[in-house]
């Protein structure tokens, strides 16, 4: 039984690591497209404000962020550099690059942050700079644990009733066998004989066993009878008087 639930677990141990990495990079490449499509959608849309020097509009389409609550910080910059727009409104500066960088995105600190370019007919019009926190993968994996624990405990308590299950077959049959070994070796009956087993191999170890029973009946017996043939030969041929 310890067999069985220590293999059980250890494969159980590496399925669930194997899963976790999986849905993690997985997690990762997720949200970076997920940034990625919200970044664009933001620069296509802040395109009018950067062309018309408008910060009152910029602010109000970053703050239509609010929508993602995994959103922590963002800013637009205008073709020359310079911070035009922030969401929150009160952020801080130095919560912000001081100047936008090549586009992309990355993780850093447990948080994925990066620059979109914001470009109307071809022509950069300025950067969008996005900073998300890693809630979202955190939660993903919370969902995930829970589930995977779950997976354990039932897996683990089938695994413990299928090795109940198993070890009474095995051990019944091997039980019987320690029993006819003791009744021979207590009472020197050779003519007791372990019940035949269903099973295939405790099958043959039982006919095995009832079959070395057998051959030691018969030197039992052989022994015996020439034993007893030479205590009749010494009776025969011991003088008179002694008998």
């Amino acid at each position: 039984m310890t067999m069985v639930l220590v293999t059980s677990g250890v494969i159980l141990l590496i399925s669930t690591v194997a899963s976790f990495a999986y849905e993690y990079l997985t997690y990762r490449q997720s949200a970076i497209r997920n940034l990625n499509t919200l970044g664009s959608i933001i620069a296509t849309n802040s395109t009018a404000a950067l062309a018309f020097d408008n910060a009152e509009d910029a602010r109000g389409i970053l703050a239509a962020l609010k929508a993602e609550p995994h959103i922590v910080a963002s800013a637009l910059y205008d073709r020359n550099g310079r911070l035009f727009a922030t969401y929150p409104v009160n952020l801080p500066a130095k919560a912000l690059p001081a100047g936008p960088a090549a586009s992309g995105y990355r993780f850093e600190r447990a948080h994925l942050h990066g620059f979109q370019p914001v470009v109307e007919n071809d022509r950069p019009m300025g950067m969008l700079y996005l900073k998300s926190d890693m809630g979202a993968i955190y939660d993903q994996l919370r969902l995930h644990g829970a589930i995977a624990a779950l997976v354990i405990v039932v897996s683990f308590l089938a695994a413990y009733l299928i090795s109940r299950r198993l070890q009474r077959q095995i051990a019944r049959p091997i039980l019987a066998l320690a029993e006819t070994a003791q009744a021979v070796s207590d009472r020197r009956d050779y003519s007791v004989r372990a019940t035949p087993s269903e099973g295939y191999e405790l099958g043959i170890l039982t006919t095995a066993f009832n079959h070395m029973l057998t051959q030691i009946q018969e030197q039992h017996a052989k022994v015996n009878t020439q034993l007893g043939s030479l205590h009749l030969l010494q009776h025969i041929t011991a003088p008179e008087g002694s008998r």
